[in-house]
Formats: C-alpha cells, sequence, structure tokens
C-alpha cells in the first residue's frame, strides 16, 4: 500500500490556533463573570463550529452564562486577530509541506473549521501555493470523530482514502482519520493521547519534522506492509 496523500488537519497541527481558541474563551467567558479554566476550553477541540455552539449551550444551560454569547465573543476575539495579523505557523510544518511538494505526494487540508478560516490561515501563512485541496467540517453532514471530512478530502484529491496518511493533533482527529481507512500520525499540541489514541494512531510523534524523516527514511517501505 503506497501513501499518494497526506491530509492535514489545521488547528494545532498546522497553525498555532488553538492556543488563541483557549486565550478567546478565557477571555470571553471572563466577560460574562464566569472563570473558565484551560482544560475546560480543551472540551472542544477538533469541533465544528455547529458542534462547539451546541456543546457549551448544554454546558451552561442551567447558569447565568450564555453559551451562544461565550462562542460568538470568542470567536470575534480569534477573528481579529486570525484576519489582521494570522495566526503562526507550527514547527516544521513549512519544511514538511515542501517536502512533499518535491516528492509528488498530493495534500490536502480537512479540518474542521469553516472555509473561510482555512483560506485565510492558508493565505496569511503563505502555506496555501503547497496545498491541492481544502474539505471543511462545515461541508460536511457529521464532523469529526466521523470520517466524513477526510473522505471529502481524499475524494476531492481523487485518492482513495487508504492511499493517504492523515496528520493529526486531537483525539476526534485520529479516530476520524483511521475511521476513514487511513494511517493515521498523530502529532499532539494542547491534548496528550489517551490510550485510544494509541491504539488508532499507527504513529505518535513529537513534531511535524519526525514525519519527514519517517518518509525519508522508509522511502515508503514501512507503509508497503
Amino acid at each position: 500500500m503506497n501513501i499518494k496523500a497526506v491530509l492535514f488537519d489545521m488547528d494545532g497541527l498546522m497553525v498555532d490556533t488553538e492556543s488563541l481558541a483557549t486565550e478567546a474563551f478565557i477571555h470571553s467567558a471572563k466577560k460574562q463573570g464566569y472563570d473558565m479554566t484551560k482544560e475546560e476550553t480543551l472540551m472542544v477541540l477538533g469541533f465544528t463550529t455547529k458542534s462547539i455552539y451546541e456543546f457549551w449551550e448544554n454546558y451552561f444551560k442551567n447558569s447565568d452564562v450564555s453559551g451562544k454569547q461565550l462562542v460568538d465573543d470568542h470567536y470575534k476575539y480569534i477573528e481579529n486577530v486570525l484576519f489582521t495579523t494570522g495566526p503562526k505557523k507550527m514547527p516544521y510544518i513549512e519544511e514538511l509541506l515542501k517536502y512533499l511538494k518535491e516528492n509528488n505526494y498530493k495534500v490536502a487540508v480537512a479540518s474542521s473549521s469553516n472555509m473561510n478560516h482555512i483560506i485565510n490561515n492558508m493565505e496569511k501563512t503563505g502555506l496555501k501555493k503547497y496545498i491541492d485541496g481544502f474539505a471543511s467540517g462545515a461541508e460536511v453532514k457529521n464532523g469529526k470523530p466521523a470520517p466524513d471530512v477526510f473522505l471529502l478530502a481524499a475524494e476531492r484529491l481523487g485518492v482513495e482514502p487508504k492511499k493517504c496518511l492523515v496528520l493529526e493533533d486531537s483525539k476526534a482527529g485520529v479516530i476520524a482519520g483511521s475511521s476513514a481507512g487511513a494511517k493515521v500520525i498523530m502529532v499532539p499540541d494542547m491534548f496528550k493521547p489517551d490510550d485510544e489514541c494509541k491504539e488508532k494512531a499507527y504513529k505518535i510523534v513529537n513534531n511535524l519534522g519526525e514525519v519527514i524523516n519517517m518518509l525519508e527514511e522508509n522511502n515508503n517501505e514501512d507503509f508497503n506492509r
């Protein structure tokens, strides 16, 4: 089985939007007099916009905090940064994308974020030129941990999911990639891998630079079993 394409999650993997999201949630909760913990902000890691609203509305339903207001304010805070200065790139992302381009792998971004965020983040960071296709969680029926967004990304590249390598930092994403039938490499950012991640991920690495080394070393022999 030959790897022909690499499907990237975006938030926390390509760009550092997850620490920004944490900051935004804490800031927005404070406006409503609620002290949110970093752990609480991580509960919606990898969720689609729709699921984030549903989660917080439900979470705060018997309290004085408006879940909807919280999410609205959090998106305003994030967009203020993303659409002006743009996000920071994660370590080794550009090196990995260059390597994939030079070695004729197809590349897609498969993110739970809305398409305008995906395109903006890729343009602001100068990474868009390396990407062959985009798929957003807003375009599919079910968000991660369902495999829909990865299946859509693979389809847009014209590559079977089993010939795709999925790179993910969240548990929902690891489950989604594995359910899509792809090989998943987890690069944890804010979430520490649990047993389910260890079981479903093909490998867990410390950073994207290690992915280049794996592809180099194996020249796919490891993936061919």
